[in-house]
């Protein structure tokens, strides 16, 4: 597991609500950071990396992201605002990148149509509905490099939300306006490829941090079976998006 080095800043206050932490790890790279503590919960560390692992078997842009650990050492001499919400062990870590913002209303459209559908469909699947933009802003958990026109999907801690609430979803996902606009073809590949990593769930999170999960003298409440039904949605896929010809 890699390790973290320095702890750098902390997310300012009304950027973002889970204001995650920017550090260094042992292998020189920027990431921020969400663990357990204060703000997080050990359900939305495994939402985070069991949906980052969904969205690269896609093959959509997610930002790069890894498991780090948090020494205690570290903490003891930290002098950053907040420092005491953060525990030491294994922390969710979503790589920096480098001259982005979030992305603007102005700017959906620059994002390629086909792009656009599979962030929407896979936001349905995975029932994340914390991906909203309109004129008066939102909260997108896009980012946007205008200089190389290029999207990177981060932030999933909402996900696999039990009350998802399917209209609020399509009023208020930034890319709603896609729904009545996706081939029939192409949600029949999707809905095959969302079955395809479905059957791999078992796999995918068999690596879990131990500090995340449910143990028998310690519940949880990242209930895999839950998540489970939750990606069966697929089923549903084509009749909810419909399809055009």
């Amino acid at each position: 597991m890699k390790q973290v080095v320095e702890i750098i800043a902390r997310c300012a206050e009304g950027t973002c609500v889970s204001r995650p932490f920017r550090v260094k790890a042992d292998d020189g790279h920027l990431y921020w950071i969400k663990g357990c503590g204060t703000g997080w919960n050990r359900n939305e560390l495994c939402s985070e990396l069991l949906s980052a692992r969904l969205a690269s078997g896609l093959d959509l842009p997610v930002a790069g992201y890894d498991v780090l650990n948090v020494p205690q050492e570290l903490l003891e001499f930290c002098a950053v605002p907040g420092i005491r919400d953060l525990n030491a062990g294994p922390a969710f870590g979503s790589l920096h990148v480098d001259n982005a913002t979030s992305l603007l209303p102005v700017e959906v459209s620059a994002v390629l149509p086909e792009l656009r559908r599979k962030i929407l469909l896979f936001d349905w699947w995975i029932q994340n509905e914390d991906r909203t933009l309109g004129e008066r802003g939102g909260n997108v958990n896009l980012l946007w490099s205008a200089t190389e026109s290029r999207l990177t999907v981060i932030d999933h801690n909402n996900a696999f939300d039990p009350t998802f609430e399917e209209n609020a979803f399509f009023n208020d996902h930034v890319f709603c306006a896609e729904r009545e606009q996706i081939p029939a073809s192409f949600l029949l590949e999707q809905k095959r490829l969302f079955e395809n990593m479905a059957s791999r769930l078992g796999d995918l999170v068999k690596d879990f941090p131990e500090e995340w999960v449910e143990r028998d003298d310690r519940p949880g409440d990242f209930i895999l079976e839950s998540v489970s039904a939750i990606l069966g949605r697929s089923d549903n896929l084509v009749s909810v998006f419909g399809g055009q010809a």
